[in-house]
């Protein structure tokens, strides 16, 4: 239906009753990457491979995960001061330059999508951040 195989797109979750935008990767066969995590979600998260089908033009129907994603998710709601502070947008450069992914929704909820064996290394420097 697309041409672009990465494109911002709705993605209704009907069992969560909510419907998101997310950029996705099309991969073909109804099957999709998510490339951003759909906050308020409860089944997916960012880089899982998701089945879903087309209910419009501009909007998917979540059906399951195909393929879950190695990434465990870091969550951390951090003050405006934190966030605007210069070692913060360092920490976050440093960890872009890693292939850390992270999204920042409504101000200060900071998600960060890290392999395993990072887990705990990545929340030290989070909350050393002060």
């Amino acid at each position: 239906m697309y041409a672009l195989k990465r494109f911002d797109i709705n993605i209704n979750f009907p069992e969560d009753g909510l419907t998101v935008s997310c950029e996705v990767e099309d991969l073909g066969n109804s099957k999709f990457r998510l490339l951003e995590h759909p906050i308020f979600a409860t089944q997916v998260k960012y880089g899982d491979i998701i089945l879903a089908n087309f209910e419009s033009k501009e909007k998917l129907k979540f059906q399951k995960v195909i393929e879950a994603s190695e990434f465990e998710m870091l969550d951390f709601l951090l003050s405006k001061e934190i966030c605007e502070s210069e070692k913060f947008k360092e920490l976050l450069n440093t960890m872009t330059e890693n292939d850390i992914f992270w999204q920042q929704d409504f101000g200060g909820l900071f998600c960060f999508f890290v392999k395993p064996n990072q887990v705990q290394k990545t929340k030290q420097l989070i909350l050393s951040i002060n």
